[in-house]
C-alpha cells in the first residue's frame, strides 16, 4: 500500500490552525466565566474596581445601563428598627419617591428586614462591640432567619428584572464558609460564592460577582450562620453561630427580561 505523504509544512500549517482554535475556545470560554471580587480588611479598592465595572451610579429611573446602590442611610430614623416593606427600595404607587426606586425587592414573607442605627444593640447588646458601619451610620439586616432572597424590579415598575452584577458589604463575618451568595436565573444555580472572613485590621468583607456571558442575575440567596432574633451568641463571644449585618448593596441597573 503506498504510503500517503504530507508535506512538513502542511503539517505545520494544521498544527498552527488547531493552536489558534483551542486559544480561542479557552479565551471565549474564560470571558464568559464569572468575575468574582472579594475583600478584606481594606475593601475600598475592591468596591471601586467592582462599580467601575458596573458603570455609572444611577439615581432616577428610565435607564438600562449603569449601576444602582443601596447604603440603608436613605431609610428615615421613623423607619428605624421597624419592619420594612419588601418594595421599600422600589415603591411604585403613585406619588413614591424617585429616590427610592431603585429596583430592589425582598421576597414578602422570608424573615423581617430590618435597619438599625445603633448596630443591633437593641436587638443583641453584644453586638455594639462586633459590627460596624461602613458608610453612614446605619446598617442592613434580616432579623429573623439565616436565608432569604432578593429580586429586581425594573426601577420605578413592577416589571420583573435581571441585573448582571451585584456586590454587598458584609461586617463580622468570622469564618469562611459561613456566610455565601447564590446567584440564579430563575431557578437555575449560576453559583454559589462564598464570603472571605474579616482580618483583624476591620470587621469588613466584600463579595460581589459579575456575569460577562449570557447568565442573567434574576435573584440572590443570601445565607448566614446566625439570627440575631434568637439571642444567639457570635462565635466570637463563644457562641455557636456567625453573626453578621450588612451594609451597602452595589448592583448592575436591573433590566426587564
Amino acid at each position: 500500500m503506498k504510503k500517503l505523504f504530507i508535506p512538513l509544512y502542511i503539517l505545520a500549517l494544521i498544527a498552527s490552525m488547531l493552536i489558534i482554535v483551542l486559544v480561542s475556545c479557552k479565551k471565549e470560554s474564560n470571558e464568559k466565566q464569572p468575575q468574582i471580587f472579594k475583600a478584606t480588611g481594606d475593601i475600598n479598592g475592591a468596591i471601586a474596581d467592582f462599580r467601575k465595572l458596573l458603570g455609572n451610579l444611577n439615581t432616577t429611573p428610565g435607564v438600562t445601563s449603569g449601576r444602582r446602590e443601596i447604603n440603608w442611610d436613605g431609610v428615615p430614623d421613623n423607619m428605624v428598627g421597624q419592619a420594612l416593606p419588601n418594595d421599600f427600595f422600589n415603591p411604585t404607587t403613585s406619588g413614591a419617591p424617585v429616590a427610592q426606586q431603585r429596583g430592589l425587592v425582598y421576597a414578602a414573607g422570608v424573615g423581617e428586614f430590618q435597619v438599625s442605627n445603633t448596630n443591633f444593640s437593641d436587638i443583641d447588646p453584644a453586638s455594639s462591640g462586633e459590627f460596624s458601619t461602613f458608610s453612614g451610620t446605619k446598617t442592613f439586616a434580616n432579623i429573623s432567619t439565616n436565608l432569604w432572597p432578593i429580586g429586581f424590579q425594573v426601577a420605578g415598575e413592577t416589571t420583573a428584572a435581571f441585573s448582571r452584577g451585584v456586590g454587598i458589604v458584609f461586617s463580622d463575618v468570622d469564618l469562611p464558609n459561613s456566610t455565601s451568595l447564590e446567584f440564579f436565573e430563575g431557578e437555575k444555580s449560576l453559583g454559589k460564592f462564598f464570603v472571605p472572613p474579616h482580618t483583624t485590621t476591620s470587621s469588613f468583607s466584600f463579595l460581589g460577582v459579575y456575569f460577562p456571558g449570557n447568565e442573567r442575575i434574576t435573584k440572590v440567596q443570601v445565607k448566614h450562620d446566625g439570627i440575631l432574633s434568637d439571642g444567639q451568641k457570635d462565635i466570637s463571644a463563644g457562641g455557636q453561630h456567625d453573626l453578621v449585618i450588612f451594609d451597602d448593596f452595589i448592583y448592575g441597573e436591573p433590566q426587564k427580561q
